[in-house]
């Protein structure tokens, strides 16, 4: 009787051993698993640390180079630009422009209709500033339109040297009818006739400017338009050359 309880307590204690050592065996397995997965993720923590540091150093060092590539692009945009006015200057100061362009247009016509660049630059050097001018005459005279039935109108300046008359476009009502006036926004044709019948026509919308030569005289005329039916004429003469 007393050994089987003896027996009995042993196993007892057997198991409890077992039992401790698989508790035991757990937690240093519970341990060792928290301890790997600690290192682990420090591992990769570690990781991608030096890999954002080495995006960050690469990120710097493009940023670097973008740097420099903008200043030597602003370098490169600001000699071009400095470039750029030196020959805009240039080409202002070697090309003709407005009245200049005018008369070497002028000058480029008459050589290629065969007039000698000897007699141009005769001609040119010959030319002096107006002298002994007379004071302007205003007059105005009647614009003859396909209406208009009555005499046309005229004026005379230098004691009948040169005689300006002009045409125009019949003005239109609100009814599309034509009126016998003409229309001072639309080209109109005046003609210069100098003593002796020699005639210089003129077309273009209004003012007109003109000046010719005769004799000793050149006359200079603006026509523009005046009250309704009338064209105003403005005129001088200085002594030529």
């Amino acid at each position: 009787m007393n050994f089987m309880m003896y027996e009995s307590g042993s196993r007892s204690k057997r198991r409890e051993k077992e039992r401790r050592r698989m508790m035991i065996f757990v937690i240093f397995l519970v341990f060792c698993l928290c301890a790997l997965s600690y290192w682990w993720g420090g591992e990769r923590v570690r990781t991608g640390e030096a890999a954002y540091q080495q995006q960050a150093i690469q990120l710097k060092d493009e940023r670097a180079g973008l740097e420099q590539t903008i200043t030597g692009l602003r370098s490169d945009v600001q000699s071009t630009m400095v470039r750029y006015q030196q020959l805009e200057a240039k080409y202002k100061d070697e090309v003709p422009q407005g009245e200049f362009k005018q008369l070497t247009d002028l000058v480029k016509k008459q050589l290629d209709g065969g007039i000698k660049a000897e007699r141009l630059a005769f001609v040119i050097d010959s030319a002096r500033p107006p002298k002994n001018c007379t004071e302007p005459a205003l007059k105005r005279f009647v614009v003859k339109t396909p209406v208009y039935s009555g005499p046309q109108g005229a004026v005379s300046f230098g004691n009948g040297v040169v005689t300006v008359a002009g045409e125009g476009t019949a003005s239109v009502n609100n009814g599309g009818q034509a009126e016998a006036w003409y229309d001072p926004g639309k080209p109109v044709k005046v003609t210069f006739t100098e003593i002796g019948g020699k005639q210089t026509v003129k077309e273009s919308l209004l003012p007109i400017q003109h000046s010719l030569v005769v004799g000793n005289k050149e006359y200079r005329f603006t026509v523009a338009a005046g009250e309704r039916s009338f064209m105003s004429v403005t005129s001088d003469s200085c002594d030529y050359p």
